[in-house]
């Protein structure tokens, strides 16, 4: 069955004045072409105020509940106080956060610099020491600061590396080696497990900043995959370390280092070298450690428990196996008074829900159950009776603040806007903001009280596109290949279409794991992009197919030990609806994606007979045995484990099938995610078969993606592609 949701397109509401340029699609969709909202609104501590980037050069603060301006803080007026403490006055705002009421902090090359939230005074607060990065400060204040809200905030300490030296600096200048290990391969204090599961950083201080817990992670059993940088006249050499599919890996610890006895004690994991560490978490008192341990095969999480003194292995929580794969992505959090209880994340029923455990491990309850996915969480309110979280309970592809009872698991839906709330919790201050848009609707900003109390506006916002000439846009459902799973869609059809004319498609594709392109955002989270196509002729097509993100582990788990196979399958029920429709040319299909959506597009150009035409595709995967460890594994097992997997998903078996259609390869030249091996082996394969109808272009200085202005370049050689052979 297919269902058509509202559509937005042509006509009064939007003006038929212009089209977009390049520019216009790429370089401000989401500056003065996107809905207005306020940019990096903040909630100001302690006061009925937040605050909120007003172009670059000024930070408005407003007061909650009327709107009006309070302070507007101009970078431009405080260059000389910038200049006093011998700081390079900054671009932006950008990145600001309040340090307490009275001061807000921004980094800056220099170090960490302290702005009065009256514009009177800017303070220098830590200074980078020279060749320093990775900068955490740690949770205790001293000086003034621990009695006085409106003095300058004074941590005790600075922990910060120099190469792969982790050290710490107090506010006295002296200094802490915490580790001096440089061995080649070896890498401390920062994200491991090439940022899978949720490890996005390597250092963890202790709630009462005693202690603090970092990674070591020895690559030196991985092979060094080369890189090459070409800055300079003579190239140079830049190898990183990518442990690729059933290869080594490499092996991670954690060490605590006690400020007070300046030593370091190492957890005694145990269990196989190779294994996952992820998703640290300290007891309140900042004695123990808890961390989710996945084995390499990734089919089983242990929750242990450790002692943060010693080391020592204190007690196993609990675990969780699957016969696909466990994925932990969120560290355990303590209720805050519960005298240990703790809430889990985990996707055991096939969505992510909320647990309440003991501390010994044993589960009381579950909080949230049902057919839709905790996507977000905002911690506890600080009694620690509800718990706050987004969702889609109400709106699949929409987004909701939510209120748990910790008592009940009773949940209170707090956002009454329908569509996308991108919300900022204050917990302390019992209130939020939603940052909305919808799909027909650019929505605007609205505060709200986390007890449920009236939502009140403080944003209107206006549509921005009123003087571009507006292509139709349709959000569509339809079923997936086992005829029964919703799919959502996205369909742009040209402005003003002539119902005569059948009409070029553009089919765009991600399919993978942890990416969601069709939701109740602004004109459906169109790339606008695919609006400039539409205005120039083509019908563009979007679709979420089983396997990608926030429909839930049932709706991702299918593709597992077959990549691509499901994917396909689900991306031809759009093709087959597509070719219903009387205005599309079904001898003229292209396809078009990046990284895994590079891997479908290919495969569908290949391995779909002659449904397509046409492929532009980015960074794409062409043999899952050149990939990572961590995201391979997970969704592949090991080349050894599912052979026939890996080799039904190399994309150089299909090269013949070229054959009456073009393709165009695009990469970057230092991509680290998808090495440009995959694309070449592939051309190889086109040239021992005798397969010319590939062409081939390359981002210098580019990693995995190409971003800024040479973006515009980037999606100029796209179009161009699309125009010229399709």
């Amino acid at each position: 069955m297919l269902i058509i949701s509202v559509a937005i397109g042509t006509g009064r509401l939007f003006g038929q004045q212009r089209n977009f340029t390049m520019e216009d699609a790429v370089l401000r969709q989401r500056g003065i072409l996107w809905p207005e909202t306020f940019r990096q609104f903040q909630w100001r501590p302690g006061a009925p105020m937040y605050s909120y980037m007003r172009g670059n050069d000024t930070l408005r603060i407003a007061e909650s509940s009327t709107g009006k301006r309070v302070e507007a803080l101009s970078i431009k007026a405080l260059k000389h106080e910038f200049e006093r403490i011998r700081v390079e006055p900054p671009y932006s705002w950008h990145g600001y956060t309040w340090a307490n009421g009275s001061w807000l902090q921004l980094w800056l090359p220099e170090g960490e610099v302290l702005v009065s939230a009256d514009g009177k005074r800017v303070e220098m607060g830590w200074r980078i020491p020279e060749g320093a990065d990775n900068l955490h400060v740690s949770p205790r204040t001293v000086g003034a600061q621990a009695s006085r809200q409106d003095a300058p905030p004074q941590q005790e300490w600075l922990q910060y590396n120099v190469g792969q030296r982790v050290e710490l600096i107090n506010r006295k200048g002296e200094r802490r080696v915490v580790t001096a290990d440089t061995a080649v391969g070896v890498v401390n204090g920062r994200a491991v497990h090439r940022n899978e599961f949720g490890c996005n950083d390597g250092i963890f201080w202790s709630p009462n900043g005693e202690r603090l817990a970092f990674y070591r992670m020895d690559e030196s059993m991985v092979a060094e995959y080369p890189l090459v940088e070409i800055d300079d006249s003579v190239a140079k050499a830049k190898p990183i370390r990518y442990p690729m599919a059933g290869g080594a890996s490499h092996h991670v610890t954690m060490g605590v280092y006690s400020v007070a006895d300046d030593r370091v004690v190492w957890l005694q994991t145990g269990g196989a070298a190779d294994h996952y560490l992820t998703n640290h978490a300290w007891s309140p008192d900042g004695d123990f450690l808890y961390l989710a341990e996945l084995n390499r095969g990734q089919d089983t999480m242990r929750l242990n428990c450790y002692d943060a003194r010693t080391g020592a292995f204190h007690h196993e929580l609990f675990r969780e196996t699957s016969p696909q794969y466990v994925e932990p992505l969120h560290p355990l959090e303590f209720v805050p008074g519960g005298k240990g209880l703790f809430v889990w994340q985990s996707q055991r029923t096939g969505h992510n829900h909320l647990y309440l455990y003991q501390e010994s491990g044993k589960l009381v309850r579950a909080l949230t159950e049902g057919d839709w996915d905790v996507l977000d969480t905002h911690g506890f309110a600080p009694d620690g009776k509800h718990y706050f979280v987004t969702g889609n309970a109400d709106n699949t592809i929409g987004r909701d603040l939510y209120g748990i009872a910790v008592s009940s698991g009773k949940r209170t839906r707090l956002t009454d806007q329908d569509g996308y709330n991108q919300v900022v919790v204050d917990l302390a201050g019992n209130r939020f903001a939603s940052l909305w848009t919808a799909f027909s609707n650019p929505g605007g900003v609205y505060t709200g009280s986390l007890n449920g109390r009236k939502n009140h506006t403080l944003l209107v916002a206006k549509n921005p596109l009123l003087a571009y000439r507006m292509p139709g846009i349709r959000l569509v459902t339809l079923k997936a290949a086992d005829g029964k799973t919703e799919l959502y869609g996205r369909l742009i059809t040209p402005p003003d279409m002539d119902s005569s004319r059948r009409y070029p498609v553009v089919v765009y594709v991600y399919g993978g794991p942890h990416a969601q392109l069709v939701t109740d955002r602004w004109v459906g989270d169109a790339r606008y992009w695919e609006l400039l196509m539409a205005q120039r002729g083509y019908v563009v097509w979007v679709m979420d197919n089983r396997g990608s993100a926030g429909r839930g582990f049932a709706f991702e788990q299918p593709i597992h030990r077959q990549l691509g196979e499901v994917e396909m399958a689900d991306q031809m029920e759009g093709v087959k609806y597509l070719k219903s429709l009387r205005f599309t040319n079904s001898d003229r299909f292209g396809i078009h994606g990046w990284s895994f959506g590079g891997f479908m597009s290919m495969s569908l150009l290949l391995r779909q007979g002659n449904t397509f035409r046409v492929a532009v595709v980015g960074g794409p995967v062409t043999d899952w045995r050149l990939y990572e460890v961590m995201y391979g594994e997970r969704y592949m097992d090991t080349p050894q484990e599912n052979p026939k997997g890996y080799a039904r998903a190399d994309l150089r078996r299909y090269v013949e099938n070229l054959k009456g259609k073009r393709l165009l390869m695009i990469h970057g030249y230092i991509d680290e995610t998808v090495v440009l091996q995959h694309q070449l082996q592939f051309l190889n394969a086109c040239v021992a078969a005798g397969r010319y109808e590939v062409d081939t272009f390359i981002y210098p200085g580019h990693p995995h993606n190409v971003r800024g202005k040479d973006r515009v370049h980037l999606m100029n050689k796209v179009t161009d592609y699309f125009e010229e052979y399709l």
